[in-house]
């Protein structure tokens, strides 16, 4: 999907209807979940974790 290529994260979240799905897993505190719903957005793994992992650590930053 080249079409994600210069998307930011929650474009690609948006675009693929992945945004819910992505919430949840948040709100569940679910990493592994997470990270391959950003995974199926097309981001490396280790991106997708650190993404995660900045989000589990300032919450409120975040809306969550």
């Amino acid at each position: 999907m080249s079409e994600l290529k210069g998307m930011t994260v929650n474009e690609r979240l948006f675009t693929l209807n992945k945004f819910e799905a992505f919430d949840e897993a948040i709100k569940s505190k679910s990493t592994h979940q997470a990270v391959n719903i950003l995974i199926q957005c097309e981001l490396a793994r280790e991106e997708a974790l650190k993404i995660v992992k900045t989000i589990f650590q300032t919450p409120d930053k975040y809306g969550y």
